[in-house]
């Protein structure tokens, strides 16, 4: 963190971070990451006025709507941790979509319940009400489904806690 603040670094993005979310969904994506350590990598990122963003998947296959309230709780958390320090913490969520050649494509397709064609069907999805909700076209995420329920939680839920958590960013970004 010194050598970023030496530097003149003011943002990072923590690419290796990219599966964040609920404790078990992060157990089976990657054990290395838990919500306390998060947590803790925020304050002393938002400490050192470094600017982060985090990236958060909803939908993961098996997740519960409990499992998402988790997720967006955590985004809260991470929300205010850095509020009260220098740097900031900003969130950006996306729907799940499975890629060929991990884990969880081959634990999908190991289902038999799917082919690879309807797993590589990527749609584009408009969140953004044909274009007029700002909080929504100024999203960078790659708004693309498989529109197949992987999660225990609704296509529909997933994209609603999607909409909510970006216009709270939304919200945060032009009221700082």
């Amino acid at each position: 963190m010194d050598q970023f603040r030496g530097s003149g670094v003011t943002a990072f993005r923590f690419v290796d971070d990219l599966l964040l979310g609920a404790k078990r969904v992060i157990a089976t994506m990657m054990e290395a990451f838990t919500t306390e350590r998060v947590g803790e990598w925020a304050k002393w990122d938002a400490t050192g006025r470094i600017n982060v963003k985090g990236y958060f998947i909803l939908g993961f296959p098996t997740e519960t709507e409990d499992e998402i309230h988790q997720t967006v709780r955590l985004v809260r958390d991470l929300w205010a941790i850095a509020g009260s320090q220098p740097g900031t913490f900003r969130a950006s969520a996306f729907e799940y979509r499975p890629y060929p050649g991990t884990p969880d494509w081959a634990r999908l397709m190991n289902t038999g319940r799917y082919t690879a064609d309807q797993l590589l069907n990527y749609t584009a999805v408009d969140l953004t009400s044909s274009g007029e909700e700002a909080a929504m076209r100024e999203r960078d995420e790659f708004n693309f489904s498989v529109n197949i329920q992987l999660s225990e939680a609704s296509v529909d839920h997933v994209r609603r806690t999607l909409i909510a958590l970006s216009r709270e960013q939304y919200e945060r970004k032009v009221s700082a």
